[in-house]
Parts: C-alpha cells; sequence; structure tokens
C-alpha cells in the first residue's frame, strides 16, 4: 500500500508541472501578443508600413492643415533615382511657396535624397527600395540636392533645387 500511495503522489505532481507549464506558456504567449498591438497601436502609421519611410521632422504641413495648404499653392512632384554617384534629375525647378514631393529610388546601392537649407530628407534606403519626403519651398533661393551616405556627395552625387 504504500508504495502505491508515492506513486500516486508522484503522478500527482508531474500532472500539476505539466498543467501548471501549460497554462504559463498561454498566459506568457498572451501578455507577448498584447503587448506587441499594444506597440504597433501606439506607433504612428509610417512605422508600420515598412515598404515607406517616415518623413523627417519639420518636413511637411501640420496635420489638418494640409488640405489648405494643398489648395493655395500647387504640389510639384519629382521622381527621383539615385545610382552610384549620381542622381537622375541634376536640377529641380519650382516656385516659391509651392509645395513639393520627392519620390526618390535608389537603383544601385545605398542612399538617401537631402536638401541642404532646407533640413529635410528621404530616410536612407537599399538597392530597389523607395521613400519619399514632402516641404515647402518657403525660401528662394539655389539649394544643393545630395546624398549623405558616406562620401557620395564627395565623389558628386549633388543637384540643383532652384526655388525662384
Amino acid at each position: 500500500m504504500k508504495h502505491t500511495y508515492t506513486n500516486q503522489g508522484n503522478s500527482l505532481i508531474i500532472i500539476l508541472i505539466v498543467l501548471g507549464v501549460i497554462i504559463g506558456g498561454v498566459l506568457y504567449y498572451k501578455g507577448a501578443k498584447s503587448e506587441k498591438d499594444a506597440l504597433e497601436a501606439s506607433l504612428p502609421s509610417s512605422f508600420a508600413d515598412t515598404n515607406t519611410s517616415p518623413v523627417m521632422e519639420n518636413a511637411s504641413p501640420e496635420i489638418g492643415a494640409e488640405d489648405t495648404m494643398m489648395e493655395a499653392a500647387p504640389l510639384k512632384e519629382f521622381a527621383v533615382e539615385g545610382k552610384n554617384f549620381e542622381f537622375s534629375v541634376k536640377e529641380i525647378r519650382v516656385a516659391k511657396d509651392d509645395f513639393v514631393r520627392v519620390n526618390f529610388t535608389s537603383m544601385d546601392g545605398t542612399h538617401d535624397w537631402r536638401v541642404s537649407g532646407y533640413d529635410v530628407g528621404t530616410a536612407v534606403v537599399d538597392t530597389g527600395k523607395s521613400s519619399s519626403i514632402d516641404f515647402k519651398a518657403d525660401t528662394v533661393g539655389t539649394f544643393e540636392f545630395y546624398c549623405s551616405v558616406g562620401s557620395h556627395r564627395q565623389m558628386g552625387m549633388v543637384g540643383k533645387l532652384i526655388v525662384e
């Protein structure tokens, strides 16, 4: 009898341990999923879409004001491709207060598109990837746009933004 009682006690302990592991695993999985959902919900939508890149600070009009601003000045949109060590577009010409959108695609290597004097630019992207930037051309002048990766700018990966 004594031997049977010990086997029943061991079996009960094993069953409790297995149940504890199963319940703990389920609770851990649900908690991890809830944390992931909460994190994704708190991120701006531009971070959720991996094919686009976030617009840099001060690069676009205020939220809610965009529709009104777009009516006041036209949107000038440019497709620019980057490859080692040049841009497909050497010069971009716009009027003062135009809204500018640059859709940049890297065709060869890792590149970005930035503008001196406006402190705006696309994200750095790899071959075949794209990033866009929107900004208001509110300062008249000639500004250099360039690739900020490594020494690409010094190697001639530059162009001109002319705001008239």
